[in-house]
């Protein structure tokens, strides 16, 4: 595992605590955010947050996570203690939705034969 990929596995375990814990944003906290991956530059100066979202509007929950960015990444930079923390952003993970929206039209077509 490089640098890279290290870093983002510790943004990844660190910030689901840090977003369920510390975010106050109603758009994040009225829903469970689960982090699906991080991609971090070799640069270390961007990481891609993919999230899902459930119980709430994704959208919204994206727009509040990137609002409160600068705080998440103040806290991440304080508890990994590294000299370069790479600037966060959210973007919505749709995978999960899809798979329920599969799952959900499988059980609608068996319960119609």
């Amino acid at each position: 595992m490089n640098k890279t990929e290290r870093i983002a596995s510790e943004i990844m375990k660190r910030l689901s605590v840090l977003i369920k814990d510390n975010v106050r944003d109603p758009r994040v906290s009225a829903c469970i955010v689960g982090i699906t991956d991080v991609r971090v530059d070799p640069e270390l100066s961007r990481a891609l947050v993919s999230v899902s979202v459930y119980g709430g509007d994704g959208e919204q929950a994206v727009e509040g996570l990137n609002h409160s960015a600068g705080f998440l990444r103040s806290r991440l930079k304080e508890l990994m203690e590294i000299r370069t923390m790479p600037a966060l952003k959210f973007v919505l993970d749709r995978g999960a939705q899809y798979s329920q929206e599969i799952e959900d039209l499988l059980k609608k077509i068996r319960t119609e034969q």
